[in-house]
């Protein structure tokens, strides 16, 4: 299982209260059932390759590339081989870059035989023919490391292959594996040596190269600033004259403001939480809570048709989400708060869009899957879109796949941002973006969502809902503080650095 951090630190003045953000913790890349597949590389968060079958990087730092790090040839035989890759240059790249550490991607050659080559994984009875990385340090000390995943993707084959006795190489089939390498101060690797067990085979001359994998978490974007960077906690930000709409929670009145609440909802301003080890934002924010036994926590509307400007085309939509202690959502996933047009005809409950009835974004969270421990430090947030090319005519639920991704912790906060620009009528050309504290973490350019120029961006629907039609088993707690909407990209509020 790997790892990797950044971190990010808000420091707000005047009635802001300032706070640090813990290291996040990478994406764990795992053989489990919901690890690595051929369309995800973490299928739990719906977390998608660039391409089916994974990604990986040459040694000329080239995306997909065909310059391995070290080839070799498998021939046929009816016994057991030793396969040893030279992996010293991409060691010395882990050792300089945090990306891709300990990580391998195993392939065919293009151009070479089609043969499929079978490696004995770590599942295997005979431990001593399972995959084994062994390093050579400058100061003659060694490491020998044993995968923490290793696993093969057989597309288009949906489920998780971690748990077989052999990983497939060749033809259509490639492979990961994951090793819990670690650099030492003041060290250098002066080998690395991949060594792999190959059984019997019944093709011969297969040229096997070893990349690096590569994860769309990998592109580390950097922090994009935007119009509130220059409001201290949002504090005057509803000036800028790109800005339509913002909400602090802290007025008695807040409700006024908003349109077609659910009374069935539970949501309340707070400045304090104990139980649910709550830390204010900046001042009050919306706590908003699924009971035990319900589904909804909260329904409401900001219609565009009542503010300046009326219904747009493209807007960006940020807010401040907080998971409580208590948020551990076992039963199944839900919605979140996002842009919508659904005109009450369709983009929600089933409704398929046409391109001439409705659409819409939600947000979306994950349902939290005991049975995978790695991932239980995480809760997985996404969108939900209803779109003309839906796979379902329930939406399509999809993964923040990029850079810090929808993999957030509990009891802490974080800026969520979303942009939509609806597309031309006929033309494919709809966007979706999230960031996360100013990162992106998803982008998708090719949406249809209307046909008809009348389907506009109807409102900013703030939408806490547990399912589907599971009910919640316990209680389910999160906050949202400083909400903007505007026409041009938010970003995080002043004050981060």
């Amino acid at each position: 299982m790997r790892h990797f951090t950044f971190a990010c630190v808000y420091v707000l003045t005047a009635s802001v209260i300032a706070y640090t953000a813990e290291a996040d913790a990478g994406v764990p890349l795992t053989d489990s059932g919901k690890g690595m597949t051929c369309h995800y590389y973490a299928a739990n968060a719906l977390l998608a390759w660039r391409q089916r079958g994974g990604d990986w990087t040459d040694a000329d730092g080239e995306r997909g590339g065909e310059h391995a790090y070290a080839t070799q040839t498998v021939s046929m035989s009816n016994v057991l081989q030793t396969i040893e890759f030279d992996l010293t240059a991409l060691a010395g790249e882990w050792m300089e870059k945090a990306a891709g550490a300990g990580t391998i991607y195993l392939r065919a050659i293009k151009g070479g035989r089609a043969g499929i080559v079978n490696f004995i994984t770590r599942e295997h009875p005979d431990s001593a023919a399972h995959p084994l990385l062994k390093i050579e340090w400058d100061d003659g000390s060694r490491s020998e490391l044993r995968p923490s995943a290793d696993t093969h993707f057989a597309c288009p084959t949906h489920r998780s292959l971690g748990n077989r006795q052999t990983l497939q190489v060749g033809g259509d089939y490639a492979a990961a594996l994951v090793f819990p390498f670690q650099t030492r101060p003041g060290r250098q690797v002066k080998r690395a040596t991949l060594v792999l067990t190959s059984n019997k085979q019944y093709s011969g001359g297969t040229a096997i190269g070893a990349f690096r994998l590569d994860t769309p978490e990998d592109e580390h974007a950097e922090v994009r600033a935007g119009i509130a960077a220059k409001f201290v906690g949002d504090s005057g930000v509803e000036a800028h004259p790109a800005v339509v709409f913002a909400e602090r929670f802290e007025r008695r009145d807040w409700r006024g403001a908003w349109s077609d609440i659910d009374q069935n909802g539970d949501a309340e301003p707070v400045s304090t939480d104990s139980s649910n080890k709550f830390a204010m934002l900046d001042g009050q924010a919306l706590r908003v809570r699924v009971r035990a036994g319900q589904r909804l926590g909260l329904s409401m509307h900001q219609r565009f048709a009542k503010l300046a400007g009326g219904e747009p085309e493209e807007i960006y939509f940020r807010y401040y989400l907080r998971f409580g202690e208590d948020w551990d959502p076992v039963a199944t996933g839900g919605k979140l708060p996002g842009l919508a047009g659904t005109y009450e005809r369709a983009g929600w409950g089933g409704r398929k869009p046409d391109g001439s009835n409705g659409w819409s974004a939600r947000g979306a969270f994950f349902q939290l899957l005991t049975s995978e421990p790695d991932f239980n430090e995480f809760r997985a947030i996404g969108s939900y879109v209803y779109h003309v090319d839906g796979a379902s005519e329930y939406g399509d639920p999809v993964g923040w796949n990029l850079g810090p991704t929808g993999m957030l912790q509990k009891n802490r906060w974080y800026s969520i941002e979303q942009h939509v620009k609806l597309n031309t009528p006929g033309a494919a050309d709809g966007v979706l973006r999230a960031w996360i504290d100013g990162r992106l973490a998803y982008e998708r350019t090719d949406l249809r969502y209307r046909s008809v120029p009348d389907l506009r961006i109807e409102s900013v629907w703030m939408n806490v809902y547990h399912g589907g039609i599971a009910k919640a088993p316990a209680d389910l707690t999160l906050y949202i503080d400083n909400l903007v909407v505007a026409h041009e990209y938010i970003g995080p509020a002043g004050g981060l650095k």
